[in-house]
């Protein structure tokens, strides 16, 4: 189990993919990337319209059972086997750790927050994850970079600054839940070189069923909700598990430098099904944060992508 932190970075910049040469390959990855974060955006506002009747627990616990159920269906019509064996459990318990803590972080903070002010916080990991991988692989991190993030970091601040409708201590939520996402990249990065995406992203919702349940009988509330709730919170968990695996083949397709710009459209998506299904619009200057973490995200990633000069022997 033992891995240097620069082979976790390293593995997260040059992830695994099928890639080709040809156009039409990295079109048909930055298209699926394009339609999971679609998926991601309700299922965001799924949990924003269940965030205040639903115990945290109870609807994680219903979205692992879906995201399980669907997956493992998927896995033995594909390989005939219902569970398939891992090559890295301790890994694999990890991520499956990252995961729980980064959705129940999302959960609390959009009790509180908007749906497109949420998104953008949460953005701010493949930046941080990308910078830590340069300062760890000792490349030279240009005066560019810095100024993005902390372009980036300076857009979290206008978002969350203080009085911003209200905002109290709870603002740590989502700052919590980049934190675990930013572990959760790296060890996802890191299996890929052991198992196959669609075995991983089985036993995340094995493992998260599994610890889910272990805690669940601790907080449980007998549940009388709607039945629009329960469709909700079903629904939600469809949306997480197929956006998910569009995310997983889009990397077949092209890198992850190539598709983070595209992961920035959830911003909009974001904002759009706010104000279409919450009536929710973030003013002006947070609009302005909004911005500034997209300008980041899309900038570091062109700079990813321009070629480099090739140095004089």
């Amino acid at each position: 189990m033992r891995v240097s932190r620069a082979h976790l970075l390293t593995a997260f910049v040059h992830p695994r993919a099928v890639t080709t040469k040809s156009h039409p390959s990295a079109i048909t990855g930055i298209l699926l990337t394009c339609l999971a974060v679609v998926f991601f955006g309700l299922l965001d506002s799924s949990v924003r319209y269940v965030a205040a009747v639903v115990p945290v627990l109870m609807a994680l616990w219903i979205r692992y059972l879906v995201h399980t159920t669907l997956t493992m269906g998927m896995l033995y019509k594909k390989t005939g086997q219902w569970l398939p064996r891992s090559n890295n459990w301790p890994w694999q318990i990890v991520r499956a750790c990252c995961f729980v803590m980064s959705n129940a972080f999302a959960f609390l903070s959009l009790r509180y927050i908007m749906i497109a002010e949420f998104t953008a916080i949460a953005l701010i990991a493949p930046v941080v994850v990308s910078v830590l991988a340069m300062l760890v692989l000792h490349e030279k991190l240009s005066i560019a970079r810095w100024l993005l993030l902390a372009l980036a970091l300076s857009g979290a601040l206008v978002i969350v600054r203080p009085g911003n409708v209200g905002l109290g201590w709870y603002i740590l939520f989502p700052l919590m839940q980049v934190v675990s996402n930013v572990i959760y990249l790296l060890v996802t990065a890191h299996v890929a070189q052991y198992d196959e995406p669609l075995t991983t992203h089985l036993y995340t919702g094995v493992l998260g069923l599994v610890l889910a349940s272990c805690v669940l009988p601790f907080f449980w509330q007998t549940p009388d909700f709607h039945w629009a709730i329960w469709a909700t919170m079903i629904a939600g968990g469809i949306c997480g598990t197929v956006g998910h695996l569009l995310l997983i083949h889009a990397y077949r397709f092209a890198k992850s430098t190539v598709l983070m710009p595209y992961l920035y459209v959830q911003v909009a998506i974001a904002t759009l099904l706010g104000w279409l299904l919450f009536d929710n619009i973030p003013d002006e200057i947070s609009f302005f944060g909004i911005a500034m973490i997209v300008c980041s995200g899309v900038g570091g990633a062109i700079l990813t992508l321009r070629p480099t000069k090739p140095q004089a022997s």
